[in-house]
């Protein structure tokens, strides 16, 4: 069974998203939730997640970082405008650490940064 972690910065850039314009962006992240659970399953894992669409930020001896974009469901935006979320995975813990819509001019690099700082919060 996997458990799920949220950075407390994570659920406030969720309630900031939602209010927003994406509504549905808590059930499309439940969503994800159930792929994660068979793709980084720790003994049986089953590839649900497109490769060409999970990008490994960095690791280490006790997690992983991945990026990716999250669908939202319901948004009416094309998949090039889709939020992206980092996330760590530890075993059969997976942290949230950090999303961001594409309506903020960013850089991944300044955001692999901040998730990376809070994953050292997490773990």
């Amino acid at each position: 069974m996997i458990v799920f972690q949220y950075h407390s910065a994570f659920e406030k850039e969720i309630a900031a998203l939602k209010k927003r314009r994406l509504r549905y962006i808590e059930e499309s992240l439940r969503g994800f939730q159930k792929l994660c659970e068979l793709h980084f399953h720790p003994t049986n894992p089953e590839a649900r997640i497109d490769p060409g669409k999970l990008h490994r930020v960095t690791q280490n001896d006790i997690w992983t970082m991945w990026k990716i974009e999250l669908a939202v469901i319901k948004s009416g935006l094309r998949p090039n405008q889709y939020p992206r979320i980092w996330f760590v995975v530890s075993g059969a813990t997976i942290a949230f650490l950090c999303i961001i819509d594409h309506i903020k001019n960013y850089k991944d690099s300044e955001m692999d940064r901040l998730a990376l700082s809070r994953a050292t919060d997490l773990f």
